[in-house]
């Protein structure tokens, strides 16, 4: 898959997510018991989906021995570490909940995923530019092959 393939699937699936986060959040504001139960599977499903996404990329880079894939791998760890946290943190608090409490971690829940976003956002920046350097890179070794 070139590069810019890979920018435009990931488009594809930010498109995909916000489309099913707000889906999730119309289900949640009108929701029956019956409707906040399927929200509920949705989120789970949004969780396994996560997990696995990021397993693939713990096995892509593992099959990749380059300096690249180490300092990704690098990434991918600290990542894990702080998805681990957040994780963590969102079932300890989910048992513990009276109004004040639910508001809390509402806001911190909120709080995370706008941290989440944002990195989100600052990793597509990076794979834009991680893109475009690889395309010029490939060009001048392409030109560099044919001999001029």
């Amino acid at each position: 898959m070139a590069a810019s393939d890979a920018l435009a699937t990931m488009s594809a699936k930010a498109k995909e997510v916000e489309d099913e986060a707000k889906e999730i959040e119309d289900k949640i504001h009108s929701a029956t018991t019956t409707q906040r139960a399927t929200a509920e599977e949705d989120v789970a499903r949004a969780r396994t989906s996560a997990a696995e996404r990021s397993q693939e990329l713990r096995e892509k880079i593992e099959q990749t021995k380059t300096d690249a894939a180490s300092r990704w791998r690098d990434v991918q760890e600290s990542w894990d570490r702080h998805v681990q946290q957040i994780r963590s943190s969102i079932g300890e608090k989910r048992h513990e909940m009276d109004v004040k409490q639910a508001a809390k971690q509402a806001d911190l829940a909120e709080s995370d995923a706008e941290f989440a976003v944002a990195h989100a956002m600052a990793a597509i920046e990076e794979a834009e530019y991680t893109v475009l350097e690889a395309v010029l890179a490939r060009d001048a070794a392409d030109k560099l092959k044919a001999g001029g």
